[in-house]
């Protein structure tokens, strides 16, 4: 490893150039930032109340909260609320996350091109596909840093694979799936076979799909409840088939026809060199036998491609769970390994060093000016906290996303507790997901929390379950007879998440104990003879 380290270092230096302008003082407009920007503040609040699995919003929503974080990726937001606490800003903490994402990418892309063609060809490897230009549209324009963090944890878990780790393969698959879950969904598969060609086993696989079912099994047995998480309609997002070889830049959104200042979705101009030289380099030299990962990235890529043209539609409909990808054109994400991989691979093949080093050159100087992009005056996490539209929304496309009971509430509740012929006569503990009073009733009457009802809220009356009733409004309400009562009323876990949360907990415990073993068994293998029990 210590050989690997000036390499690194070079790797470092090449990303860096292209992420400066994440580390600047001034917000970058992208499509998703804002929403991020947001979700993190909410995120950091729940977690400083002691919530480290978060899984409720309470104050979006116009301060009925919502069960966003049940559903949408968490790992970017606790990357943001770490790196908030350094940049006092949520704004920044989201731009860095982004940065050192991409770069941390680079590095895991590097280790693992070195354990199969050497540092200078995986040098080479790296930083061409760091320049893939779809990189710099999920940076720069669309503000994606779940997709980022999800390709990160992607090489690192192919590094895994080759190196025979399987506890680091299980960690890194599960850290993906909690990354992007749309992007988990894709890599997923591809790690399945590349772990069973390498490592002949599924156990890794299964214990970093473990680990990760506190977050992926709730998401999909619960979202019968909300609305709003698939609001994209994938026939409106095909690409035609020129916009992937032709060079392009724009930030406007995805859309049918044609648009001077539409999202690029180019492949790129040295990625298809590459793609092409080491395809014409397989099929001549086909009689020598080729690496099989050569051969499935073009079929990776050559898939990619049909199914992000509209001449797959069909197929789009019949295999209904390709919806759940919402864009054709996020396809584009596999050519980031998949480029990465053919230059390092089709370099180390030629032996010629000077050609990979002008591809290197090529890809920076084509790509690096998609880095540059216009950008806002300053603006931090205090303009976005003091502007309703973004506080009092969903954190969502249209604020969209709420509850099947009840749509966004657009506007605040008059009170945090409202008593009918009643009053509170003592607050106890009163936290977001824990609230517990007293009350005198006067007579008979109800209690309304200007929450929103989830699967999970509960609420008892003198330590007795009291049935709440959301049907009419879709918010937390009880009934109360006359007198004084002590309340309480908590966010706790589901059926089904407690479920998944023993699952990852046993699945925890498994590879802890799992590498307490490999490490005394290395011990074991390195002691003399003599010394052994």
């Amino acid at each position: 490893m210590k050989k690997l380290f000036p390499w690194i270092f070079i790797v470092i230096i090449a990303l860096c150039v292209a992420t400066l302008p994440l580390f600047g003082k001034a917000y970058i407009p992208t499509h998703d930032g804002e929403y991020h920007i947001i979700r993190i503040v909410e995120f950091a609040r729940m977690v400083a109340q002691g919530e480290f699995v978060p899984r409720w919003a309470p104050t979006l929503n116009s301060g009925y909260g919502i069960p966003i974080f049940e559903f949408h990726y968490p790992f970017p937001n606790y990357i943001g609320s770490f790196l908030r606490i350094f940049t006092h800003d949520a704004v920044y903490a989201f731009q860095s996350g982004l940065a050192v994402g991409y770069i941390i990418a680079g590095i895991f892309a590097f280790l693992w091109l070195a354990t199969i063609v050497g540092p200078l060809f995986a040098f080479m490897g790296a930083v061409v596909g760091a320049f893939v230009p779809y990189w710099f549209v999920d940076i720069y324009v669309r503000g994606t840093i779940g997709e980022v963090w999800a390709i990160a944890w992607l090489f690192l878990c192919f590094y895994a694979i080759e190196r025979k780790k399987i506890i680091l393969f299980s960690v890194s698959m599960a850290l993906l799936v909690i990354s992007h879950n749309i992007l988990g969904m894709l890599f997923v598969p591809i790690c399945l076979l590349y772990g069973l060609w390498k490592q002949k086993t599924i156990l890794p696989f299964f214990l970093g799909l473990g680990l990760s079912a506190w977050f992926w099994i709730p998401a999909l047995f619960e979202k019968q409840y909300v609305v709003g998480l698939n609001t994209v309609n994938f026939k409106e997002h095909f690409v035609a088939f020129y916009e992937l070889f032709i060079p392009s830049w724009g930030t406007a959104f995805s859309s049918t026809g044609f648009s001077g200042n539409k999202i690029s979705f180019q492949i790129g101009i040295i990625p298809i060199i590459v793609i092409m030289g080491s395809l014409l380099y397989v099929i001549r030299n086909r009689r020598k036998g080729n690496d099989i990962r050569a051969i499935f990235s073009f079929v990776i890529a050559f898939l990619s491609i049909i199914f992000m043209l509209p001449i797959s539609t069909i197929a789009w409909k019949i295999v209904s769970p390709l919806q759940l990808m919402q864009y054709p054109w996020r396809l584009l994400s596999f050519f980031i390994p998949i480029v990465s991989y053919l230059t390092a691979y089709w370099m180390s093949k030629i032996k010629k060093p000077v050609i990979g080093i002008l591809l290197v050159c090529l890809a920076i100087v084509f790509t690096l000016p998609y880095t540059r992009k216009v950008i806002y005056a300053p603006r931090n996490e205090a303009y976005y906290l003091s502007r309703s539209n973004f506080t009092d929304g969903t954190s969502s496309m249209g604020n969209s996303f709420s509850t099947i009971w009840t749509s966004w509430k657009e506007q605040k509740p008059a009170a945090t507790i409202m008593i009918q012929n009643g009053r509170v006569v003592h607050q106890g503990l009163w936290k977001y997901m824990d609230k517990r009073f007293q009350i005198a009733m006067d007579a008979d009457g109800f209690i309304t929390l200007p929450t929103l009802y989830f699967p999970g809220w509960t609420v008892t009356i003198d330590g007795k379950r009291a049935p709440i009733l959301y049907q009419s409004e879709g918010i937390i309400s009880v009934s109360a007879p006359k007198g004084e009562h002590n309340i309480i009323i908590r966010y706790l876990e589901t059926p089904v998440r407690l479920v998944a949360d023993i699952i990852s907990v046993f699945c925890l415990v498994g590879i802890i104990g799992w590498g307490i073993l490999a490490i005394y068994e290395r011990s074991y293998r390195h002691l003399p003879h003599h010394k052994r029990p």
